[in-house]
């Protein structure tokens, strides 16, 4: 375990010192092992491999370009476990847009909170979580966009949410444009990649900061 510890941080310091970023790790682990199994979603044991990770990303990172997202944006990720979870976060990732993981047990006005907190411009739900997100749309500013992942029901999401899974599946695959300061050592493997929303109802201003790599 100790030797195991040394490596994580004798790497965590290299990648700070050559200034890398979490997708440019990546994508050097999609050169080296692109075929091997990246993902395997314990619930019903789908695999992807690092090459369908990075494919899936890109499209994730193509569409929110597509629809005007720039760096610095915050889009909140609100939805059970998946592996789309984290080829969403990753997009967003290689793009320098934010992601707010919001945990998904939250609800009512500790839910509006940590959407309001992060100023998110969008949010990407499950849709396993419609029946949540309704009931506090009304709260939310206007401006925010809405997209369900998962089965698919129009009846049961917001007005003006829309589907995600095709308009992914539709957006180029291609490597994504690289923002320019994301990729210059300003923001490295130690910036802010994502937000991670622990709230409860007795601790409305609780909010983590993750910069880890992981």
């Amino acid at each position: 375990a100790a030797y195991v510890l040394l490596r994580v941080k004798l790497n965590v310091k290299r990648h700070v010192r050559e200034k890398n970023t979490i997708p440019k790790i990546f994508a050097e682990t999609v050169q080296r092992h692109g075929d091997k199994t990246a993902l395997i979603f314990e619930g019903t044991g789908e695999r992807w491999t690092f090459r369908q990770l990075d494919e899936y990303s890109n499209r994730v990172a193509n569409l929110l370009l597509d629809r005007g997202f720039k760096e610095g944006d915050v889009v909140a990720l609100f939805m059970e476990n998946r592996s789309q979870y984290v080829g969403l976060w990753l997009g967003m990732a290689k793009i320098g847009v934010e992601a707010a993981l919001i945990n998904f047990n939250l609800r009512l006005e500790a839910l509006v909170h940590c959407v309001t907190i992060s100023n998110a411009k969008a949010v990407v739900f499950g849709s396993e979580l419609s029946d949540a997100v309704s009931e506090v749309h009304s709260s939310m500013r206007k401006a925010v966009l809405m997209f369900c992942s998962g089965d698919w029901d129009p009846k049961q999401v917001p007005q003006g949410t829309e589907c995600l899974e095709p308009l992914v599946a539709s957006a180029s695959s291609r490597v994504p444009q690289r923002p320019q300061c994301c990729f210059t050592g300003e923001r490295t493997v130690s910036s802010v990649t994502h937000y991670l929303f622990l709230t409860t109802k007795s601790e409305l201003r609780r909010k983590v900061n993750t910069n880890s790599i992981f």
